[in-house]
């Protein structure tokens, strides 16, 4: 009997290795992958600050004062005035959304036969 249990024993502590193991490689792999995620985030907020700066550079006053001079008579620019800006009644009202056929959904209610329905109407 003791050798049974021993057997059983050993049985249930080879299966708890195999199942930390395995546990190990998926954290492993899990880690590796956040921090290949970490990578890509520090990337993209390296480009983000890059596309910031530019955009800053873009946007200087005396440089776009400059394009506005050289290229201001084939755009045809003029100073914006008062009668230019509109409030907040100019902006028309969103129209009524179009009515809902309620028999399109009554399709996916579980207790419904749809078959019925189409035979009643």
């Amino acid at each position: 009997m003791n050798r049974y249990v021993n057997a059983g024993l050993v049985a249930v502590m080879i299966a708890g290795v195999a199942s930390v193991y395995q546990l190990k490689y998926e954290v492993e792999l899990a880690a590796g992958h956040l921090a290949s995620v970490k990578r890509d985030i520090e990337k993209e907020k390296e480009a983000i600050a890059l596309l910031q700066a530019e955009w800053s550079l873009l946007n200087q006053p005396s440089r776009l004062q400059a394009l506005v001079e050289r290229h201001g008579e084939y755009l045809k620019l003029a100073p914006l005035t008062a009668s230019q800006i509109g409030t907040l009644a100019d902006v028309p009202d969103r129209p009524p959304p179009p009515p809902v056929d309620e028999s399109e959904f009554t399709a996916s209610i579980p207790g419904h036969d749809p078959i019925s329905t189409l035979l009643a109407q």
